[in-house]
């Protein structure tokens, strides 16, 4: 098969360099026009917030001529009125408080938020116990509608104890002069009356509450209001270095990509027809070894398959020539034992039972290499699973040290029930030997994906992983006793039937695990 076509190292060098030469320069560039948006946003923000505090300090020129005619009339709550209602206009809380311990109680006001002899709140009286002859802000209030702000005078302007303030509240969103100025202009901003950005402390916002807080390359002013500091929050509403400015840095990237694409195409042109010839003298050298690899395989093929032929040509005589001389054996031992009578004199017994057991043996011997020369061809039919299970483990009982587990699942196969059931019937009793001793036995079916599992795993001593490929092969057997022909027959039946059979390790990571595989092909939900 056609290899896929690589890129000469060449062309990925040239190209690289190229590329990181324009990658380079946009970074540059972008570096640089950022640091020139900074800049400019941090001016133009500086100027909101001297614009602000300019504002903001007007408030000064209302109270002072109020604090003035408290101060000459000696905090006349009358003459403070009558005063208050040509300033005010009837649009401002202005306010006189005299302090009482720690509080303050309004003495005159002229508004709809305080009345005389109100006592303010301990928030207010603070700021008021702080006031002087500097505009005095109380931190601004946010309650998510409305703002309200408060700017207070106080000693030595008016007599001691005494202290002149004016309130007032409106909406953060809703533009005013302030906010349609030439400072603003450009910029979205909030401004904040308190030192810090703080929802809480809102005063005006050029944005939709949903746009707050701003979070797009922001920065911060502070704005001096009478002796507070005010923070001013903006970030521009576009590019305050222009848009070709900021487009430069993606120009540049852009031209220097194409440029390198270029330069490498043209390089990997040449070298490819280079490597062309290369590349059709590989492909028929691979075709030639495949070829000589297929002929090796088909020869190791064909002399496996006529040593199988010579060996099972060879087992199928042992056999039949062993079972003719094995049932006249058999016989003569029931002549023998019903002439000597039961029980037999027990010298006799002990011989008599030898030559049973060996010639049981050598019996199963025969009838080994029968059914492995000469498999019968499976006749298929549904086959429950969890049916046959139960007829092979009542069929062989487990040793009294043994504990036997049984987990199925209702599956039926399209297989030779006799062939399968032999297969597991000769896997469970492999299982036992191996947990002589003591131990579990588990016999599993389970759907694994495109497969049926049927299992039988053991906490036995296992098999070392050096020889367990080759457990399944004739004549094989790690048992001192036995025929080494018992998992050769159950690797033919399994794989008569269409599937396949492995060994794993067992419970535990001890002992083994035989797995009998057969295809989804074959598998019917039961």
């Amino acid at each position: 098969m056609r290899r896929a076509s690589r890129v000469a190292p060449l062309t990925v060098v040239v190209a690289a360099v190229i590329a990181a030469a324009s990658v380079a320069g946009f970074y540059s560039f972008k570096n640089s026009a950022d640091q020139q948006e900074r800049t400019l946003l941090e001016s133009e923000t500086s100027q909101a917030a001297l614009y602000v505090g300019t504002v903001l300090s007007e408030v000064g020129s209302i109270l002072d001529p109020l604090a003035s005619v408290v101060s000459l009339t000696n905090g006349s709550p009358s003459a403070f009125t009558a005063h208050a209602r040509t300033v005010g206009g009837g649009l401002l809380n202005l306010v006189l408080a005299e302090r009482h311990g720690t509080t303050y109680q309004v003495q005159s006001a002229v508004g709809t938020r305080y009345s005389v002899g109100q006592t303010l709140s301990a928030a207010i009286s603070a700021t008021l116990a702080r006031a002087g002859a500097t505009l005095t802000p109380a931190p601004v209030r946010f309650n998510g509608k409305t703002t309200t702000a408060l700017f207070a005078l106080g000693p030595p302007l008016v007599p001691s104890g005494l202290a002149v303030f004016t309130e007032f509240s409106f909406s953060p969103f809703i533009a005013t002069a302030v906010t349609a100025a030439k400072p603003f202009e450009l910029l979205k901003a909030a401004v904040y009356g308190a030192p810090k950005a703080n929802e809480a402390n809102l005063l005006v916002a050029t944005v939709p509450a949903g746009d707050l807080p701003l979070h797009s390359g922001e920065v911060m002013a502070l704005s001096t209001v009478g002796n507070a500091k005010w923070a001013v929050v903006a970030e521009a509403r576009s590019p305050l270095i222009g848009a070709f400015a900021r487009q430069a840095q993606y120009i540049i990237l852009g031209l220097g990509l194409f440029v390198a694409l270029l330069v490498g195409a043209t390089i990997e042109v040449l070298d490819r027809r280079q490597r062309y010839a290369a590349r059709l003298v590989e492909e028929r050298t691979a075709d030639l070894r495949t070829t000589l690899s297929d002929l090796q395989t088909a020869q190791e093929a064909l002399i496996r398959g006529e040593r199988l032929t010579a060996l099972g040509e060879m087992a199928s005589v042992i056999g039949h020539e062993l079972r003719n001389p094995l049932a006249a054996v058999t016989n003569a031992l029931y002549l023998l034992r019903a002439k000597l009578g039961d029980p037999a004199d027990p010298n006799l017994e002990k011989h008599l039972s030898m030559v049973e057991r060996e010639t049981a043996k050598a019996s199963t011997l025969a009838e080994d290499l029968t059914a492995f020369v000469r498999p019968r061809e499976p006749q298929k039919s549904a086959v429950e699973l969890p049916g046959l299970v139960t007829e092979v483990v009542e069929a062989t009982p487990a040793p009294a040290n043994v504990v036997l587990e049984v987990e199925t699942e209702p599956l039926s196969v399209q297989a030779d029930r006799r062939q399968l059931a032999e297969v597991l019937t000769n896997l469970v009793a492999n299982a036992y030997a191996a947990v002589n001793g003591g131990g579990t036995v588990r016999v599993a079916t389970h759907r694994r994906g495109q497969e049926v599992e049927m299992s039988v795993e053991d906490t036995g001593p296992g098999i070392d992983a050096d020889l367990s490929d080759r457990v399944f092969e004739p004549f094989f057997t790690t048992k001192h006793d036995g025929t080494g022909l018992g998992l050769a027959i159950v690797r033919r039946l399994v794989e008569a039937n269409g599937g396949r059979v492995t060994l794993e390790d067992g419970l535990d990571d001890h002992g083994a695990r035989v797995v009998v595989r057969l295809p989804v092909g074959v598998l019917e939900s039961s």
